[in-house]
């Protein structure tokens, strides 16, 4: 699955990349290349992919999902009418969790995210991109939380353990959405977002193992420009 995934992602990139050089070609004829700048907000779903099926060491080893949210700056280069250079700088936080016999695990992500898209515009107001991701880890937490019996009562008592696994300072992946323009600076997207590097390549052997993890998210956002 993850070479098919990442074949896709190639050949759209090569498209993209080869209508930007066209329409390059033309648009320069007719104007000045246009500076755009603006702020972004997202949130949606998210989950882990590529884990092995006994990852947990439970009885449940369904993927870790949950929210999945995004916040920052995009740009815009005009590299003609149709074909526009949008790079990002987004702060994104996750949080996952999993239920199963050993109680709920947690993930927490917090990163900083810098997508590199290509966008055409099919007209005025309805766009496609695509374009890779790279992102730095900020800040990372693995949790297993639990309820333990209390010796000699009836009680019991919550706890959260830690798990010592740390996730990769850096990574990257794919992005691939369309938008629609509601107002003239405002437009609202679906994107999905694919991780193609393992987040926590040092697990493995561990009682969790979870190797081979990545993350892959479906997100609603809505871009303004300021100009």
């Amino acid at each position: 699955m993850h070479k098919i995934l990442t074949s896709v992602m190639v050949i759209l990139c090569a498209v993209a990349f080869a209508l930007a050089q066209d329409s390059g070609e033309a648009g320069s004829k007719t104007s000045a290349p246009a500076i755009g700048l603006g702020a972004r907000i997202a949130a949606g779903y998210g989950m882990l992919w590529g884990l092995e099926d006994d990852w947990s060491g439970g009885e449940n080893d369904d993927n870790p999902g949950g929210i999945d949210l995004e916040l920052g700056a995009v740009g815009r280069y005009e590299i003609s009418s149709l074909i526009h250079f949008t790079p990002e700088l987004l702060f994104r936080y996750a949080n996952y969790s999993q239920d199963d016999d050993l109680g709920e695990r947690e993930f927490e992500q917090m990163n900083l995210e810098v997508p590199l898209l290509v966008r055409a515009n099919a007209t005025p107001k309805i766009y496609a991109y695509v374009g890779p991701k790279l992102g730095v880890n900020l800040k990372s937490d693995v949790s297993l939380k639990a309820v333990v019996k209390n010796k000699g009562t009836s009680g019991s008592t919550p706890v959260s353990v830690p798990e010592k696994v740390e996730q990769s300072t850096f990574g990257f992946g794919m992005v691939v959405g369309a938008g629609y323009y509601v107002l003239d600076k405002l437009g609202v997207d679906f994107r999905v977002g694919l991780g193609l590097s393992e987040l926590y390549p040092d697990s493995k052997g561990r009682f969790v193992d979870l190797g081979g993890a990545k993350d892959l998210t479906f997100k609603l956002g809505a871009n303004y420009w300021v100009f």
